[in-house]
């Protein structure tokens, strides 16, 4: 089965293909471009890395998106592009998380056996979640970096914190376990890992929505502005 990966949760454009069958997933082809245009920059990607595996979109049989949490602009621009493509070519769709994707390389070949993904959700927040070998642990959090500690019902010995989240408050997290150097790819969410860790179930469009933890920084604007209410 061949696989279209892509995210744009974050501010990295991301895209993979992949080829998965009989236990096992091969990454063919990926490609990460920093970017503020998601809309610009995330269908020339998915071509380009077709193009690097050797293929084209008519064989793509499954696109997998990542849903979130992270930039909700970003978050509908993916979604709305995946459901397109899926549309347009016939390929089922599957979903994945973005804490899940940023896990999975942190997951493997390294001595801690836990890993707590934080991605910078701006307002002063973080989102965050334990991942072992065993998939998440516990459920998404939002919160300010500081009440995050008191939050996690119990942090293994060894755990590795990874993220932009990570990398933003580093001092702040750095009592729940090591943090790798900034410029770690460890930081950074790919459609690679998306392709590691994602449950390939196909699921109906109606399904792949927004995973945004928290309300859209619309919603709370407009909950501030005492005329949106008049």
């Amino acid at each position: 089965m061949l696989i279209l990966a892509l995210d744009s949760s974050t501010g990295v454009v991301t895209v993979a293909i992949a080829r998965a069958g009989e236990g096992r997933r091969e990454v063919l082809a990926e490609i990460s471009i920093p970017s503020r245009g998601a809309s610009e920059t995330l269908l020339p990607a998915a071509h380009a890395a077709l193009d690097l595996a050797g293929t084209n979109l008519s064989e793509v049989e499954r696109i997998l998106v990542g849903v979130g949490p992270g930039t909700f602009t970003g978050i509908r621009i993916a979604l709305a592009a995946a459901r397109a493509l899926s549309l347009a070519t016939g390929a089922a769709l599957s979903r994945n998380s973005t804490l899940a994707a940023l896990a999975a390389p942190a997951l493997l070949g390294v001595a801690e056996p836990e890993v707590l993904a934080v991605l910078d959700a701006k307002r002063r927040q973080v989102f965050a979640q334990r991942f072992g070998d065993d998939g998440a642990r516990g459920k998404i959090l939002c919160y300010a970096p500081e009440k995050l500690p008191a939050m996690l019902e119990l942090v293994e010995e060894h755990t590795l914190v990874v993220g932009d989240g990570a990398v933003r408050y580093r001092e702040t997290l750095s009592g729940l376990g090591r943090v790798p150097p900034d410029a770690s790819p460890l930081h950074q969410v790919t459609a690679v890992g998306h392709v590691l860790s994602a449950d390939l179930t196909s699921v109906p469009a109606r399904e792949v929505v927004p995973l945004y933890v928290r309300e859209p920084d619309a919603e709370a604007r407009r909950d501030l502005n005492p005329w949106s209410k008049a």
